[in-house]
Parts: C-alpha cells; structure tokens; sequence
C-alpha cells in the first residue's frame, strides 16, 4: 500500500470506523477544505467535524475499503465503499463513492467528494426507495 492510500485508509478508520474525531485533525493541514459532502460548500475543519458527528450519530460504520486508486504527484483518487449497520434499526447498509485527494507534508491539504448520498438517504428510510427515477419523471418528493 502506498503512504497516500495508506493516509486515507489510517483517516477513514480512525475517524469514521473508529469515530475518533479529535484524531481528524492529525490527517488535515488546518487550511485544508473539502467539497462534495455539502452542496455548493466547501468544508472546512468545523463544518466537518459537524457531518461527521450528524452521520455517526445514525451509523455504525464498519469498514471503508477502497477498490481502486489511482495516484499522480501529490494527488490521490480512490473507489470507496463503506459497510455500516443504522444505529435505530439494526439494518445493515452499504454505500460508495469517489475521493480524490491532495497530500502535502503528509497531510491532506485538500479533499473532493462524490458519493451517492441519495441512495444512502433512501437506505436510511429518509426519502422515498427509488427517488432518482422518481425525480427523473419530473415527480416532485413532498
């Protein structure tokens, strides 16, 4: 494993396994920013220790793998996937998406986000099953 696969791995298990959030700020420089966890926004320190909180508050998350990565420079993207059971309903759920990474000095200088929250959101019961086709024939969910 490569010392950049190996920074997110050590960062997704200790932060979102493990639930440390005091450890996030060992794998971020403090300008650090993310996007694509909250639309149009991008995330600094706080505001992600915020989602994070929110998300281990419903979910137990077991592991995060990555299944494929591709590196450049100080850059990394990786295929990732998660296997969680929701903390109010004991079912188990799984999900994924893109991360793609720029590392400097060992730490992560900034992170983009693409992962399928809607079918995240429709595991969790909180929007209708099938929202995306729903939503393609024009249905409105209210």
């Amino acid at each position: 494993m490569s010392p950049q696969l190996k920074l997110l791995q050590d960062f997704y298990n200790r932060v979102w396994v493990d639930g440390d959030m005091a450890a996030a700020g060992e794998f971020f420089m403090p300008e650090a920013e993310a996007t694509g966890l909250l639309s149009d926004l991008a995330v600094g320190a706080e505001e992600f220790h915020e989602f994070v909180a929110a998300l281990l508050e419903m979910l137990d998350v077991h592991s995060v793998n990555f299944q494929k990565a591709v590196e450049q420079d100080d850059w990394i993207s990786a295929m990732a996937s998660f296997d969680a059971t929701v903390l109010t309903t004991g079912q188990s759920i799984s999900g994924s998406g893109m991360v793609m990474v720029r590392i400097r000095d060992g730490k992560i200088v900034e992170a983009y986000n693409c992962f399928d929250f809607l079918s995240f959101l429709e595991k969790l019961g909180l929007v209708p099953e099938h929202a995306l086709a729903l939503c393609m024939t024009g249905q409105r969910l209210t």
